[in-house]
């Protein structure tokens, strides 16, 4: 009797350590589930940072101010940053005509800007003011550009197809370096020849050819055209529009509208000798 209570004991006891044992194994998986959502939870992440990229290549205009239709802004026409003629203004001066954009808190447009505040009538600021130059000179790079990024200005250099690389002119290289920096790079055609003197097939062809070039080159989307020696007539503005440019310039003076007729945009021409005084009421003035 007694040999049997004890073998009941040592049964009972031993029931209850396996009894321990499963209860033990059973609550292992319990740790395995905790660390799942973490495998899920990558997707998500990656899904938020391509969608930040693309929002962050547009242009966000929904701070800029409305303004009263049409929209006048100054389109500043420069040529040689030198000495010599009256086309070309000398590094010193134009240093002092960038100070004074600058210390009077003035906004520099690009191509793309200048198209919506003439199109849309908004501007990104108050006082806005477009900078050009014609025929991409060297001196553009060498005594123009460091200037700019100085005052962290940007500004658009209308280039001749045919002159990229030649003497005095302006390299691959250099407009490439330029273009990352904030400086457009833009259409001047590709052989610099008066556009109505040519036939319409001509006219085409040089419109056209200029454009492929500097969007292939720079991989962009180029926008505007500037007219050699400012000079156009009907077929040259249809031309221009079927060509894909969005804008055309011209030497006519005075600030630019979307009134004149958007392939016929008046700019200001900049000659040496003026002082900064007149250069500031020019500017003012466009703006008005």
């Amino acid at each position: 009797m007694k040999k049997s209570s004890v073998l009941i004991v040592f049964l009972l006891i031993i029931i209850v350590l396996s009894g321990c044992t499963m209860k033990a194994d059973a609550e292992i998986p319990k740790k395995v589930e905790k660390q799942t959502p973490i495998v899920s939870e990558r997707p998500k992440v990656e899904e938020m940072d391509i969608s930040e990229t693309i929002n962050s290549q547009e242009l966000d205009t929904s701070t800029w101010i409305d303004v009263d239709a049409p929209t006048r802004i100054p389109i500043l026409m420069y040529h040689s940053i030198s000495s010599g003629n009256n086309l070309r203004v000398p590094p010193v001066e134009f240093r002092e005509q960038m100070k004074w954009l600058h210390d009077n808190g003035y906004y520099t447009l690009t191509p793309e800007e200048a198209y919506i505040v003439l199109t849309e009538n908004k501007k990104p600021r108050e006082k806005t003011v477009f900078i050009t130059f014609d025929d991409g000179y060297e001196d553009n790079y060498i005594d123009a550009y460091p200037i700019l990024k100085e005052y962290a200005l940007k500004a658009t250099i209308f280039m001749i197809g045919k002159y990229i690389g030649k003497q005095n002119h302006l390299t691959e290289a250099q407009m490439k370096e330029m273009n990352r920096d904030g400086i457009s790079i833009q259409s001047h055609t590709f052989n610099h020849l008066e556009l109505p003197g040519l036939t319409k097939s001509q006219q085409l062809d040089d419109l056209t050819r200029s454009k492929q070039i500097f969007d292939q080159l720079l991989d962009q989307e180029t926008s505007i055209i500037c007219y050699p020696v400012g000079r156009y007539n009907e077929e040259t503005k249809t031309f221009a529009e079927q060509s894909g440019y969005k804008m055309g310039v011209t030497t006519e003076p005075g600030a630019a509208s979307s009134e004149q007729g958007m392939y016929t945009l008046h700019r200001i021409r900049m000659t040496p000798g003026m002082s900064t005084q007149w250069f500031g009421q020019i500017v003012e003035n466009g703006n008005h």
